[in-house]
């Protein structure tokens, strides 16, 4: 059955045959017992002393059958009524009219009878004595219907709900795990789309299930591929047109050089600007051509950097850059060594475009401060400008391919865009983290977290 519904009603109707089996085995066979028994009759030990009592009535007189009745309980007076000869009850109390017919039915020949009294099995017995004078004795023998409803109501409450609750519960726990973790796959699968990997599948783990999850498994994956597919198009296309723009911005500079050797004074301040233009422009492709094609990047990981080593050399080439806008930079270890795996001068550059962009957002004789830690088999470093900081709502956005926040928006300052975003890449393709915070009484916040390498075998 591949329908949703249908093992939805499948389940439905498999609970409401097991509340109802267990229902009738309750009133069958625990309540009633053999099916032949007269289920509306009680006490078996009242009726035999009580019919121990007519017979010594026999012998004794209608005097030791109103002693004996006036030491029961109430509870048990009020199921027994006896009549003299003369019709009086033995101990003075009012008979119903429903019993009279009964009464009425019992003489000589008919010592005993049986009847509905009041909706209640009852027994009335005629009982001779030795002075020939008689007894007519009511026992009322057992409970009506709706006084066995109640009795049956309160005594198999309990475990009819037990039941009943055990059966609707498995059946609905088991409805919610089969409902529950296809959703749980498809929450998992949106989780990783929307981190960039665009590869998941979602219907190796959906197919199995029902024909309408099957056909939003394929849907999903139709939409992932699709996305794939057009994102892959875009990067291709624009690492090819950053290729293609190389060619004319290499001959621009070559005129441009060829320009600036004829030595036309009146010239220089456009040929400076011109030169300015494509310096920028040389920039922008090779952040382009730096970002990768795809999200992934299987190349293994096959050098080893020592992380304290590399920041006081970074800092050391960037000290002039620092100087020249009076920011020094504080740097901050706690004497271990951290030993971090690596490919070529790929964590290089994302720390030293880190410590640029921290440069550049410090005022002037502002402070860079670095912080290198040891945290639980990892490396942590933060760097900290001493500029304005960054809008709270857009302190992610911050990490995306040619974006800009307003403060950054001029060439003179902002970049373009892609320093962020290709050092987040570069420390999620060495299994980091990279985050951005603003900090108290500072500017921006960024934190980096690397794993370190294991050195105890």
């Amino acid at each position: 059955m591949n329908s949703l519904f249908g093992r939805m009603f499948l389940g439905a109707w498999l609970t409401a045959v097991i509340m109802v089996l267990a229902a009738v085995y309750i009133t069958q066979f625990s309540e009633f017992g053999n099916p032949r028994h007269k289920d509306r009759w009680e006490g078996p030990e009242m009726f035999r002393e009580l019919t121990h009592n007519l017979r010594m009535t026999r012998r004794n007189g209608s005097e030791h059958f109103r002693h004996w009745l006036e030491d029961q309980p109430p509870k048990v007076q009020a199921r027994i009524f006896a009549l003299d000869s003369r019709g009086r009850e033995l101990l003075g109390r009012q008979i119903s009219p429903s019993m009279i017919p009964l009464l009425e039915s019992i003489n000589y020949r008919n010592r005993e009878s049986r009847a509905l009294v009041d909706k209640k099995p009852t027994v009335a017995f005629f009982v001779p004595q030795r002075d020939n004078d008689s007894l007519r004795v009511v026992f009322i023998a057992g409970m009506s219907k709706e006084e066995l409803l109640l009795r049956f109501i309160l005594r198999n409450f309990w475990p009819i709900l037990v039941l009943a609750t055990l059966a609707s519960g498995l059946a609905c726990y088991w409805l919610a795990r089969y409902l529950s973790k296809p959703l749980d796959n498809l929450r998992t699968a949106t989780r990783r789309v929307a981190a960039g990997d665009l590869s998941y599948r979602v219907t190796p783990t959906l197919g199995g299930h029902s024909r309408e999850l099957g056909e939003l498994a394929g849907d999903f994956d139709s939409m992932t591929a699709q996305l794939q597919e057009s994102t892959a198009e875009q990067r291709r296309l624009i690492k090819d047109v950053s290729h293609e723009l190389r060619s004319p911005l290499a001959r621009l500079q070559v005129a441009l050089g060829i320009a600036r050797q004829k030595n036309v004074q009146a010239l220089d301040p456009e040929l400076d600007k011109i030169g300015k233009a494509a310096d920028y422009l040389e920039d922008i492709i090779s952040d382009i051509l730096s970002l990768p094609v795809s999200g992934g990047d299987d190349r293994p990981l096959d050098d080893v950097v020592e992380m304290n080593s590399l920041l006081i050399a970074l800092t050391d080439d960037l000290k002039d850059e620092a100087q020249g806008k009076q920011v020094h930079f504080d740097l901050r270890s706690d004497d271990h060594e951290l030993l971090v795996a690596t490919r070529g001068s790929s964590l290089t550059a994302a720390l030293e475009n880190i410590l640029r962009n921290a440069i550049k957002y410090s005022p002037c004789g502002g402070r860079v401060a670095v912080e290198i830690r040891h945290r639980q088999e990892q490396c942590e470093i933060q760097v900290t400008d001493s500029g304005n900081g960054v809008p709270e709502a857009e302190l992610k956005a911050i990490f995306r391919p040619f974006y800009r926040t307003d403060e950054a928006r001029s060439r003179e300052s902002g970049g373009f865009g892609l320093g962020l975003a290709i050092a987040q890449r570069t420390v999620a393709q060495h299994q980091g983290t990279l985050e951005a915070f603003n900090a108290n009484g500072a500017g921006l916040s960024i934190r980096l977290t690397l794993p370190l390498l294991d050195t105890s075998f």
